[in-house]
């Protein structure tokens, strides 16, 4: 406490010590930045142990391993890499992956190794003698003893390797197998990596099966895709067997296999060759697809590719118009190995919408491929595909019925003259023209009997009036009003009705009844079909129900199928008070 409150040299002399102190922190070689680590403590006698050294950045491709010669044996020697993402930060790992084999019992000690400007920390490890009471124990370096002669026989293992097909293409999958064959059992041991100069191994699927000769069979199975022509030499083709007994492994091993690679075509081009023994396209859903305005629409495309892996499949070369949004997600890639060989799978998910209707062809994408099997050059490709973007309510849906009585502003009455006339059929709603069937000929048809009709109907009209006024005053004003029912326009208007049934017309059945309603009633006709089935009973009301609602939702032609114009002619008038309470309750 009294130093840290003096003023003098007590205080000014811990500056010094931070700082050196701080220099030391930050010397390199004070803090083992390489770890080194193995799987397990302590193993048996004969058994391999994993030596891992791992560092943030990359580790030196020539590093010294001799100093671990003195008490292990190196078997296999792999690299792995891992990159993460922590709190926004990206980490790294690098690691070489050592798999050794002790050469002695006893407590042996792994030895730091130099890594770059780093050194390893030394590790220990116990080996402990295996518990086989005819063993031959391999001893530690202080006991010494001399051997005692009496090893164990080896295991006997047969190696047989192969490649198929014997000769390729490059970039060609060929299968390399190597079966390891033991009559003594299932043969115990490490499978070394084959070597390839300028091919690329994937390792498919290992088996163990027995033989009817009660041998067993190890085999595994390799991938390998040659990267140039020439003669493609394998070799390390064999097994380290372990023994019961401890000590360095017995090595088995086969011929060196040679295997012709030709070159690609001369007219191939190498930046999209892809030689496969199959390669499909696929896509879920249909090839015509409508949506609206604003809707988003997904595609799923699938590339699957025989004797390929997934990253070596290209991206799908999709045309999209312009006028569309797109948004694509990463690619899924997987690979199934299977014994035959390696299969690529490469999905991709495309997310389409529009913002203006329209119709819109995108070209179904295609991809060339070498076919192996066949020495052929393919094509895989998907059918067009069409999208139509329109509104849910279709152009040719007939509108929601608008409940209010039609209203003339002084604007429209000097256009009323342009207005379409109203149907000639009576005072409904008007017409709306629907397109004929059978082309211009049905359409002249349609035009004909609807003028014939039209005629037919004004002639009986006008007669009518003309019959009305011939009346004298004096007559009219004695004999009480009454509906006037002509019974020459009633057959003709009923037979317009059958007509329009017969021909499933809903637009000339409601003209049709509206203007036999008019004949019917008089003095106060029904403006529309509402109206109108107020003053009739049932089960006439119901089939006038069915033809209304085909004007206002997808109805079908249902109501067509009514014996509507058989029932009209039983149809007398009602006494004039009723039909005015229902006209004051019914809709206009």
């Amino acid at each position: 406490m009294s130093i840290l409150r003096g003023q003098g040299g007590p205080r000014r002399a811990t500056v010094p010590a931070l700082l050196l102190l701080g220099l030391c922190l930050a010397h390199p070689g004070t803090v083992a930045a390489v770890e080194a680590r193995l799987s397990a403590n302590s193993v048996a006698a004969g058994q391999p142990v994993t030596l891992t050294l791992a560092d943030t950045a990359p580790l030196p491709v020539d590093i010294d391993l001799g100093p671990l010669a003195a008490a292990f044996r190196v078997l296999d020697q792999r690299r792995a890499e891992t990159v993460s993402t922590v709190d926004g930060r990206r980490r790294e790992r690098h690691e070489l992956i050592l798999t050794l084999l002790p050469q002695r019992t006893g407590q042996v000690s792994v030895p730091p190794l130099a890594v770059g400007d780093q050194r390893t920390a030394a590790l220990s490890l116990s080996v402990s003698a295996t518990t086989t009471p005819d063993a031959q124990l391999l001893p530690s370096p202080a006991e010494a003893p001399q051997p005692s002669g009496a090893d164990m026989p080896p295991q006997r293992i047969d190696v047989i390797a192969d490649v198929d097909p014997p000769a390729g293409v490059v970039g060609q999958e060929l299968v390399l197998t190597i079966r390891v064959r033991s009559p003594e059992g299932p043969p115990l041991g490490h499978l070394p990596t084959p070597q390839a100069s300028a091919a690329r191994l994937l390792p498919l699927v290992t088996t163990r099966a027995p033989e009817p000769d009660g041998a067993t069979v190890l085999m595994h199975r390799y991938s390998v895709f040659p990267e140039r022509a020439g003669k493609l030499r394998i070799s390390e083709l064999g097994f380290d067997a372990w023994q019961p007994a401890g000590g360095a492994p017995v090595r088995h091993r086969a011929e060196p296999l040679e295997v012709t690679v030709s070159a690609p075509p001369a007219d191939a081009d190498l930046d999209t060759w892809l030689p496969a023994r199959a390669l499909t396209l696929t896509e879920a859903g249909p090839s015509e697809v409508r949506i609206a305005p604003g809707q988003g629409l997904e595609r799923l495309i699938t590339l699957r590719a025989e004797g390929l892996p997934a990253d070596e499949l290209p991206a799908l070369p999709l045309a999209i118009p312009f006028q569309l949004r797109v948004r694509d997600d990463p690619p899924r890639l997987w690979n199934e190995r299977t014994a035959t060989g390696i299969v690529g799978f490469r999905a991709e998910r495309v997310l389409i919408s529009a913002a203006e209707p329209g119709s819109y062809v995108l070209p179904g994408p295609a991809i060339d491929w070498w076919d192996t099997g066949t020495d052929q050059r393919r094509t895989a490709r998907l059918p067009d595909w069409t999208l139509t973007v329109a509104p849910f309510a279709s152009a040719d849906r007939r509108p929601a019925a608008q409940w209010a009585r039609d209203q003339q502003t002084p604007e429209d009455a000097g256009a009323a003259t342009a207005a379409p006339a109203e149907s000639p059929l009576g005072r409904g709603e008007p017409s709306t023209p629907k397109p004929a069937a059978g082309g211009p000929w049905g359409m002249l048809a349609v035009g004909g009997l609807g003028l014939l009709l039209a005629l037919l109907l004004g002639w009986l009209t006008r007669r009518w009036l003309r019959r009305r006024d011939a009346v004298p005053q004096t007559a009219t004003a004695a004999v009480p009003a009454a509906p006037y029912r002509s019974d020459e326009m009633l057959p003709a208007l009923i037979a317009a009705v059958r007509h329009a049934y017969d021909k499933a017309d809903a637009d000339a059945a409601r003209d049709a009844l509206l203007a036999w309603a008019a004949v019917v009633w008089p003095e106060r006709p029904p403006g529309n079909l509402s109206q109108l089935m107020l003053r009739l009973p049932s089960p006439l009301r119901d089939d006038l129900k069915l033809l209304d609602m085909a004007f206002y939702g997808p109805g079908g032609s249902a109501w067509a199928g009514r014996p509507v114009a058989a029932q009209l002619p039983a149809i007398t008038p009602l006494p004039e008070a009723t039909p005015t309470a229902a006209d004051e309750q019914a809709p206009a």
